[in-house]
């Protein structure tokens, strides 16, 4: 059973109230997320490519740029480094379509997942000093790769590292000091030793920032340089990071650009997963995303590279399906790795443990993170999902976390007894021999301090409304908010006393739950997705008569689309 909290954060609504055209709804939804100094209140209400801060901000900025021309002008190979997730494939579109405005001498590599892992690679170095190339340019990736950074600078090879990642810090007597690699320009937002006024940029929002500053230097066309935020929107909202400061420009003036966009690659993807609807932030996190993601997971994501650079249509087409494909191979896995740890939780009753740690031999590496959130997300405690790796005799898998355990810090006691380890407070990725998985499970648990209340999900609310107040209007009203997500989540109500009118189990696998429900003499229509847990809840609370009863329900007012019309239909978050 979840917590439920009201906001009560009176004095910033009160503080939000004195700008000028800001709505009540407004001034109190941002005062509810501490969205309340006059900079951050005005990138909300009139976001805009004007107020994107100055590029040259970034520590090392005039340095990278000044390599790039210098190459170019001496005609040498420009290489990028990337990531295999969906901002890893987004950051190389963005230096590879904004370099390529100037100059065509470039090529790019990606590890493979499974058998390099993330970051710049053995193999990657090797190649390109064989090469010959003469810059290298990371993206999302590299500001821990010390030694491959050596090995590149040894041969001659100069070298830019592009990354958002967190920063190695080593304590000096009373003063902590950042450790980079001795690469030639290493822009990171989180930097200590610059005045950049936002950390939270993705790895493809970085690229944008150093196509924005050559751009800048050479006066180049910036409604060219600004197609690039297509890019960027998708790396933005896939690696879910902040939506709020320049991110949310980012989002919202590539979706602008996506909904009207001449990339046939991204256009075969969505005509093949049959999306004909408007490109939003859901489109992005669940269709495009996931679906170059997949080549990463399952093949290679320099797949999803030569979809978007491809330019022979048949070809693009050909490998669109091949994406959908993969990515419904994907879901395919995901479902049944799911499953069996399920099985595994239920038999074993690790439910009853503060963090949940599975080994199922089975399940394919690259989807036990897939999987561990979604077990996180169904029992709400830290989960840790395990499976057989290249090595014998060695597991490998991912964690994910909730609010009130920090995964990396409580993993990192054990760590003399791993493989490998690596990650932050709300995941983390790990190899392990297969004889002390058990031990570790033990270890984790015996030295967990979560509380009860720590083990129960929180749902904080904006505003008790009542469900018959409702309208279309006001849906509307939030959808001018939008894009939403991490730190400018969906505002959500909360009701109390409403009666159950009627209510039914809908989808292809009776997964959906749809309900009417009624108050003051109005009926409105509710759905509630993967919810057979809820309903299984009324139905033994109520003993199996639900309709007509009276329950408690936090919600999102939606719009439901169906043949032209447009309809209010509340999202429900929970019930009780």
């Amino acid at each position: 059973m979840s917590n439920w909290f009201i906001y009560n954060k009176k004095e910033n609504y009160i503080n939000n109230l004195k700008h000028n055209n800001i709505s009540k709804l407004e001034a109190l939804i941002l005062a509810n997320r501490d969205i309340v100094e006059d900079q951050s209140v005005e990138m909300f209400l009139n976001p805009s490519l004007d107020k994107l801060h100055d590029p040259f901000l970034l520590k090392d900025m005039d340095k990278a740029v000044g390599l790039i021309i210098e190459t170019m002008k001496s005609g040498g190979e420009i290489r990028v480094f990337g990531d295999y997730d969906q901002d890893g494939i987004a950051s190389v579109m963005t230096l590879l379509d904004g370099l390529l405005f100037y100059y065509d001498n470039i090529s790019y590599d990606i590890p493979q997942r499974v058998k390099e892992g993330y970051g710049i690679s053995s193999g990657m170095v090797e190649k390109a000093v064989d090469d010959k190339v003469s810059l290298i340019i990371t993206c999302d990736n590299g500001i821990t790769g010390f030694d491959q950074v050596k090995e590149l600078k040894k041969a001659d090879l100069n070298v830019i590292i592009t990354d958002h990642h967190e920063i190695e810090t080593s304590n000096d007597g009373e003063w902590a000091s950042q450790l980079l690699p001795e690469a030639d320009a290493v822009i990171n937002p989180k930097r200590i030793d610059q005045d950049y006024p936002f950390k939270d940029l993705c790895g493809a929002a970085v690229c944008f920032k150093l196509m924005a500053a050559l751009f800048q230097k050479l006066d180049g066309d910036y409604e060219y340089l600004y197609g690039l935020l297509e890019y960027v929107a998708m790396g933005t909202v896939c690696d879910i990071v902040s939506l709020t400061d320049e991110n949310r420009i980012f989002v919202i003036e590539g979706l602008k650009r996506l909904n009207y966009t001449e990339k046939l690659g991204i256009k075969a993807v969505l005509e093949e997963s049959s999306w004909m609807k408007e490109i939003d932030v859901y489109t992005l996190g669940f269709i495009l995303g996931p679906t170059m993601n997949a080549t990463g997971r399952l093949s290679s994501a320099k797949m999803a590279i030569e979809l978007l650079m491809e330019e022979d249509i048949d070809r693009i087409y050909e490998l669109a399906k091949e994406l959908v494909e993969l990515n419904n191979e994907r879901k395919n896995l995901t479902q049944d790795g799911l499953d069996k740890c399920l099985e595994i939780i239920e038999e074993n009753k690790y439910f009853e443990d503060d963090v949940i740690v599975v080994y199922e031999p089975s399940i394919n590496e690259s989807i036990c993170g897939i999987v561990a959130g979604r077990i996180k997300e169904k029992y709400y405690r830290p989960t840790i999902i395990l499976t057989d790796s290249n090595t014998e005799s060695i597991a490998k898998g991912s964690g994910r976390s909730i609010e009130s355990y920090n995964i990396y810090q409580e993993v990192l006691k054990y760590k003399e007894n791993l493989e490998s380890f690596g990650g932050h407070p709300m995941a983390c990725g790990l190899s392990i021999k297969l004889d002390i998985i058990d031990d570790l499970r033990k270890f984790l648990n015996d030295n967990s301090s979560l509380t009860d209340s720590q083990k129960q999900k929180i749902i904080n609310i904006d505003k008790a409304i009542d469900i018959s107040k409702l309208s279309l209007e006001f849906a509307e009203s939030l959808e001018k908010l939008s894009p939403f997500g991490k730190d400018f989540e969906k505002p959500i109500f909360a009701d109390k006393n409403v009666d159950i009118s009627q209510i039914t189990m809908i989808g292809k696998d009776k997964k959906t739950l749809k309900m009417s429900l009624f108050k003051n003499g109005v009926y409105v229509n509710a759905i509630k997705f993967n919810a057979v847990d809820d309903y299984n809840y009324l139905r033994d609370k109520f003993n199996g008569q639900i309709e007509g009863k009276k329950i408690d329900v936090v919600y999102y007012p939606d719009i439901n689309e169906f043949r032209g019309n447009r309809n209010l239909q509340l999202k429900l978050i929970d019930i009780r």
